[in-house]
Parts: structure tokens; sequence; C-alpha cells
């Protein structure tokens, strides 16, 4: 038969020759069972007979005229060229056969799809752990998934889990762009539904799949907060992790994280310490290198004079809610709504306040907004001169009176002040300061 007759025959409506079966060769492959069809392509698990291996084969569907629309499959095909990250599904080999893409990919033994709900917290958490990582490497290189839903994250038998599926995903240049493309239905954040997707989107439906896995239940439209499950959210979790998932499911994608980079690092620090990663914690123990030696060495010295101390969402250096800005790398994107130990949180500035307080003292600003209860009280350690009122160390302003202090926070063991400020700082640690944002070096 020549290749017009072949060509002719896939275009044929509702001809045979068209549909895939069993044992069917397609150039070096044959096929063994369908796994599964979605938006635009159907998987088949197949043998290459070459490297007589087997691989996860993605070939387009055909439409209404029997043709197969390769347009997609080879969007999939250039964005994913240009990731190499364990956690996001990688490309073995893709060829244009009998006029039609064909994609192989690492065959795995399932997806989260196939799992029941809920699973425990420990695995589940540690499958979006590495699904988070693989995001973040995505959204470095200016990439958005736009269908995160369980189907499309692969698990492998040594625990790997891999991100796949980048069909419908759009890379960002510039501008951010529309798309006509919506994911799936029920794994979407309101603003994709509109055709708007952003970082943050793929951060609210990583957020729905975390959900749905500890509760059993998946939040649905217009996701007011509580969803159903709640109770099994806190049951299972802690008041911190329920902050988290609270900021990560919210509606508005100005208050969810910016990308997922932010969520992991925020997970990481909400996360109960049971079920912090006891391998990678073992591992960092054996291989500290300078930057944790230096840490800790500034958690011994400044700790108690600082009081609790957060990771830096851009360096993951340690800081503190009165703080400006990062006296590490100068970053001023750190907001304390889901990892505060305080009861409320100030709408302005997003810092941790206490109920009893009359304004904010990071920002001077009134109005507090309730979290989830923990019981922690302000660490007070001395008195306000205008008023008496008690105050913890580096208040910008009294939180009884809202007079700014006298003087400058002087304070054992900080070697020096800030020539702009007059603030106490370490230029051994920090390059910016914290409580005025002045370079220091």
């Amino acid at each position: 038969m020549d290749s017009g007759n072949e060509k002719s025959q896939l275009q044929a409506p509702r001809d045979k020759k068209t549909r895939l079966h069993p044992k069917q060769r397609i150039g070096k492959y044959r096929l063994q069972k369908r796994l599964g069809k979605g938006g635009y392509c159907e998987v088949w698990k197949a043998r290459d007979t070459l490297e007589g291996i087997w691989v996860a084969l993605k070939i387009p569907l055909t439409d209404g005229a029997g043709k197969r629309d390769n347009e997609t499959i080879l969007r999939e095909v250039r964005l994913l060229s240009q990731l190499r990250h364990p956690h996001l599904m990688p490309i073995k080999n893709v060829d244009i056969i009998d006029g039609h893409a064909v994609m192989a990919t690492e065959l795995s033994t399932g997806t989260l799809g196939d799992c029941s709900r809920p699973m425990s917290v420990r695995r589940i958490v540690g499958i979006i752990r590495q699904v988070l990582d693989g995001l973040a490497y995505a959204h470095s290189k200016r990439l958005v998934h736009c269908d995160v839903t369980p189907d499309n994250i692969f698990l492998f038998g040594n625990g790997r889990a891999a991100l796949g599926d980048f069909g419908i995903g759009v890379q960002f240049t510039g501008r951010m762009k529309t798309i006509d493309d919506y994911g799936t239905p029920g794994y979407v954040s309101p603003e994709q539904a509109f055709g708007r997707p952003t970082y943050r989107s793929d951060c609210f439906s990583v957020a729905l799949i975390l959900y749905e896995f500890i509760t059993g239940t998946l939040p649905r439209w217009p996701f007011h907060w509580p969803p159903r499950g709640l109770e099994k959210l806190r049951d299972r979790t802690s008041p911190g992790f329920v902050r988290f998932m609270k900021k990560a499911l919210d509606p508005d994608p100005e208050r969810r994280f910016a990308n997922a980079k932010q969520m992991l690092a925020a997970m990481e620090q909400a996360l109960p310490k049971a079920l912090h990663d006891k391998k990678t914690t073992v591992a960092k123990k054996k291989a500290l290198d300078w930057r944790q030696l230096r840490r800790a060495s500034f958690t011994q010295r400044y700790q108690k004079v600082l009081g609790a101390l957060f990771a830096c969402v851009d360096c993951g250096e340690p800081i503190t809610e009165s703080m400006q800005s990062c006296p590490w790398c100068g970053s001023q994107r750190n907001r304390f709504d889901d990892r505060s130990q305080l009861s409320h949180i100030c709408h302005h500035c997003h810092r941790g306040v206490a109920p009893e307080w009359h304004y904010c003292p990071w920002c001077y600003g009134p109005g507090f907004i309730p979290q989830e209860p923990n019981g922690t009280k302000p660490d007070y350690k001395t008195k306000c001169h205008h008023c008496g009122g008690k105050m913890t160390n580096f208040m910008k302003y009294c939180p009884w009176c809202h007079k700014k202090p006298k003087k400058p926070w002087h304070l054992r063991p900080f070697p020096e002040v800030c020539t702009t400020c007059g603030n106490s700082v370490d230029t051994n640690y920090w390059i910016v300061c914290p409580w005025c944002t002045a370079k220091l070096v």
C-alpha cells in the first residue's frame, strides 16, 4: 500500500485503522494496553522494541474526521524540552509516525488519582513536597502548568512523584496571557476559570489536592472558608498547618502564595515536627555547609533577644515579624498570615498582633483579623517610656499609646548600631538593616 492510500485511510471518518489496539506496532513501539484518555491524547503502555523497555506512549486523539491533532502534544514537547527536574515527568523520545506525533515518557506505577482519599498525612505531604519542588523549578522558568490534578501526578516504586502533562501549560513572556483551555473541573482556581492563570493558580490547585487527600473532601466553588472537612484537617494536622491551608485556598489570588517556592517554604514551616522529612533532616545533619553553621551560630546568639524566628521566603535565613526587611537578602516579601504565633493578624502589614493591643506596633495600623487560636502570648521584654505599656523588643510603635520609643533599640549581644536608624545590628551576619532597610555593607 502506498503512502498516499495510507494517509487517506488515517483521515477516513470512523475507519477502524485510525483506532489503536493492543499488539499494534507504531514505529519501534508495540502497544500493550491503554492506560487512559485525556482532553487531547490517549496514553498507552508500550514496549520499546529497540531498547527493550516499557514506556508510556502519548498519542493525539482523532477528531470527527479521523485526523489526529499534533499541535497540543508538540506544544507540550516544546515546553518540557526546557525542563530538567526529577519531579517533572521527562520526555524519553518524540517522533512523527504515520503523520502524527508520538511522545514516550517514563512509565509510572500509577497516579495519585488512583489512590484512595483520605490517605496518610505523612504520605500526601511527601508527595506534595515533591510536586511543589518540581513546580517551583517550572515557575523559575516562567512556565505555568495550568492543569495540576491527581491524575497528572505520577507515582513510582521508589517513592518518587513527578508532575506531568504540560499540554495546556503556558509560558509567561512579559505580560500574563489568556488561554482557551481551562484545566480540569474541580481543580481550577477562580482566576484560571476566567482564562487568567498565574503561578498562584498552580498553587491553588496543589492546595485543593492536599486538602482533599488529608480530609477526604474536595473544596468546591465558591471556596468560602471554612470548607467541609475542616474538623478532620484540624484533628490530623496542627493550627499552624490549618492557617497555611487557609491562605493557600484563598479565592483572592493576591492573598495566596506568589509561587510554588513560597508555598513549599510555608508548608515546611507550618508542618508539625512529626511530619518533617526525616531523611532530609538526617542528610542535612550529616552534611552541614557554611550557611547552616552560620545560621546555627546566629540562632544560638540572638534567638532570646529576637524571639520566634522564621525562614525568609527568598533566602531561607532566619527573620522575625518585627523586621521591615530580611537582613540577609533585603527581601520585603515576607508575610506572616499563615505562620505567626500570635492570635491576630494586621491586615496592613500581615504581621502577628495581640488582640489586646490598640494599634499594630509594626506599621501604625489599627484593625486586626482573628486567626486560628493557639494560646501564644507576646514575649514582653520592656515598657513604653510614654505610657508604661508592655512592649516586645524592636517594636516600631507602642501598641498602647501609638508613640515611637524615645530611644533606638540598643540590645546585647548586638555589637553595632545602624548609622541610619540607630537600632542594633550585626554586620557579621547581615547586609541590610532589618529595622529601616538601609544597606549596612
